[in-house]
């Protein structure tokens, strides 16, 4: 991507609620729009928010996809045949034998996307070291293909072929010559690591949602013709339109990771560099830890069902702003993981919604000011938002007041949990964090969820209701390569290196003039899992760092040899863009707003844009923008910093 081709950039993000659409011009300038998804074609609300804006020619997009994640989700994915090493035909069915509920006698278990009836055994053998013990039989492979005719997409996940690939080559091979429309997922190809059961769930997932998603980027990339589509990966990097076709299991979190990068940048220009992602939407919220950069993962897992790619490290939950409240069998309110999403929505749109949410409560308390209009153009009905509390509020015998303050205070507590589940649960003090607060409705909980965790600063930044989108703007191109090796530390150092190199030389070909960065993965022998760190070319200095890096992870060091598990080499190459410049927007009148927090009280309506820099002010008061509505409670002050409002407690 050259700066000096003069063309309109656009980062969309489809979400269950809102389609984010932010544009920047060939001269800089970020313009944004905002509206419903339409989660029958997303493609629909994506085009029509592109063209708002008129343009025609010289057009690129960067876009954060649900195809893939909805598709896996609803189990509308295509018809796969598996084909395995014959007698590990139970693999899928078989899993890891942890107990995902401890005291559960018969656990509640995802089907596997791929049955019995669907998965074919191949008598073949690789042994661990890569040698072949038993060659594939041409026969079989014949038999193989024709089978393969009744089938959308193949999923092939052979026994060992991590060190050794030569015999999914050969099935590959042979079945792209007969079958070249059909989508074929080989797991050396897709995760190149050992953990048999996790490999072949990672390859068949890569499968099932192959056909869904190369079908959606094609009618995309034909709409929007001639100009290039890049999809962003869950990793937080670029993905081109064809290799998030071939490889769409990449592509699981793929908004949420621009929300991620669009969160650390912001934090990078302020100078942070601890802080908590909240990203609150219309259906979910999802939240992240950077300490020091952005956190990866290779243990996701969608549904119940593994993932082993590597994704930035985002835990969600179902409490958004059109998070549903009811209430339970022992009578408790609960709200969500059920949503309004964007049809009907909340009542307050008045499409049609009945169910009081998140949003219909902030709308009554008053903490949305009444008349405000969503992203724009929606006028928000407060009349129904009021008769879809009290119905709610009649359900459980109390009045309306308590029914809406207790609906938030559980939403509240819902995306506390969440934030502990990221930094309590590993070991991480939220107290030394900044909160980066974003979403449409982010700012309305920030403060309280700040003031249960004991974090003394939120940043919400400029466009916060759009950051994802805008994160995908700044995403890098991004592509790694992995390889396990199983090497105890010291015995072969040279043979280590020889790998990493390689590596180097594929990541390099598929992403030329990259910054390119090795890692390895390393355990005590005998452990179950290892922790990653920046490779290094002598082993005594590598064992020294994973020794330290043990010890602050668990508090404590081994006498033991160390075990180099894999070696992963990640390709980095940010897209050369000029400054973004967000267009000044001349001051509106304040006004004034009854709101009730533990009673009611008169605050301020500010919009944001009459808040300049360095200026501070004390709340209560809400700020109202474009995107998102930010709620400063009493006790709490803001400053603006870089375009950014940083709150602060007093």
């Amino acid at each position: 991507m050259s700066s000096d081709v003069k063309f309109s950039l656009f980062g969309v993000d489809t979400g269950g609620t809102f389609t984010d659409v932010v544009r920047r011009d060939s001269n800089g300038i970020i313009s944004l729009h905002k509206l419903l998804s339409t989660p029958s074609d997303p493609s629909r609300a994506i085009v029509e928010g592109i063209r708002f804006f008129g343009d025609d020619t010289n057009i690129r997009l960067i876009h954060g996809s649900t195809v893939a994640t909805n598709a896996l989700l609803e189990r509308r994915g295509a018809k796969v045949l598996l084909v395995v090493s014959a007698g590990f035909e139970d693999l899928l069915f078989l899993r890891r034998q942890n107990r995902p509920q401890l005291y559960t006698q018969n656990p509640d278990l995802p089907a596997p996307l791929v049955g019995h009836t669907d998965t074919c055994g191949v008598n073949e053998r690789v042994l661990h070291d890569g040698v072949v013990l038993l060659p594939l039989v041409t026969t079989e492979v014949a038999a193989l293909v024709d089978r393969a005719k009744d089938y959308e997409a193949v999923a092939v996940c052979l026994l060992n072929a991590y060190t050794n690939p030569l015999h999914e080559q050969v099935i590959k091979t042979a079945l792209r010559a007969a079958h070249p429309n059909l989508h074929i997922s080989v797991s050396h190809e897709v995760l190149n690591e050992f953990r048999e059961y996790e490999r072949t769930s990672t390859t068949a997932i890569n499968a099932y949602v192959g056909p869904v998603m190369t079908r959606y980027l094609q009618a995309l990339a034909t709409e929007l013709a001639p100009a290039p589509v890049d999809v962003i990966q869950s990793n937080g990097g670029r993905y081109d339109l064809s290799a998030a076709a071939e490889f769409p299991v990449n592509t699981i979190l793929s908004g949420p990771a621009g929300g991620v990068v669009g969160a650390w940048s912001v934090a990078q220009e302020l100078g942070f560099d601890q802080i908590i992602g909240f990203d609150m939407g219309g259906t979910s919220t999802d939240v992240s830890l950077c300490d020091g950069g952005m956190s990866w993962t290779n243990e996701s897992s969608i549904e119940g069902v593994p993932i082993r790619v590597p994704v930035l490290d985002i835990h969600t939950v179902g409490a958004g702003g059109g998070s549903i409240a009811w209430r339970d069998e022992g009578g408790a309110l609960r709200v969500g993981p059920r949503s309004a999403g964007a049809t009907p929505g909340p009542a307050c749109y008045g499409q049609g919604g009945t169910h009081p949410t998140v949003t219909d409560a902030n709308l009554f308390l008053g903490r949305i000011p009444a008349g405000a209009r969503l992203a724009g153009q929606m006028t928000l009905d407060r009349e129904a938002a009021t008769q879809a509390v009290s119905l709610g509020a009649a359900e459980f015998g109390i009045s309306p007041v308590d029914f809406a303050k207790g609906l938030i205070d559980v939403a509240n507590a819902s995306m506390v949990r969440a934030i502990k589940v990221i930094s309590v649960e590993r070991g991480k003090d939220p107290r030394g964090f900044k909160l980066v607060s974003f979403g449409g409705a982010g700012g309305l909980h920030a403060c309280a969820l700040a003031d249960d965790l004991g974090i003394g600063t939120v940043i919400v930044p400029e466009m916060p209701g759009l950051l994802s989108a805008y994160g995908m703007l700044k995403a890098p191109a991004l592509r790694t390569s992995s390889q396990t090796v199983l090497v105890t530390l010291g015995d072969d150092h040279l043979a280590l290196q020889q790998i990493v190199q390689r590596l180097h030389l594929d990541v390099e070909s598929q992403l030329p003039e990259s910054q390119v960065e090795s890692f390895a993965e390393c355990r005590y022998v005998g452990q179950s899992f290892e922790l990653r760190m920046p490779w290094l070319e002598s082993s005594a200095d590598l064992a020294a760092s994973f020794h330290t890096l043990h010890e602050k992870s668990y508090g404590y060091v081994m006498d033991r040899p160390i075990e180099v598990v894999n070696v992963r080499v990640v390709a980095t190459a940010a897209a050369p863009l000029e400054a973004f410049l967000v267009p000044t927007l001349p001051d509106e009148p304040e006004t004034k707003n009854t709101a009730v927090f533990d009673h009611e009280t008169e605050i301020r309506i500010i919009p944001r844009q009459n808040l300049k820099q360095g200026e501070s002010d004390r709340g209560p008061m809400v700020i109202v923008e474009f995107s998102s509505t930010t709620l400063v409670p009493k006790g709490w002050s803001v400053t603006v910093a870089k375009g950014h409002l940083l709150l602060e407690r007093e």
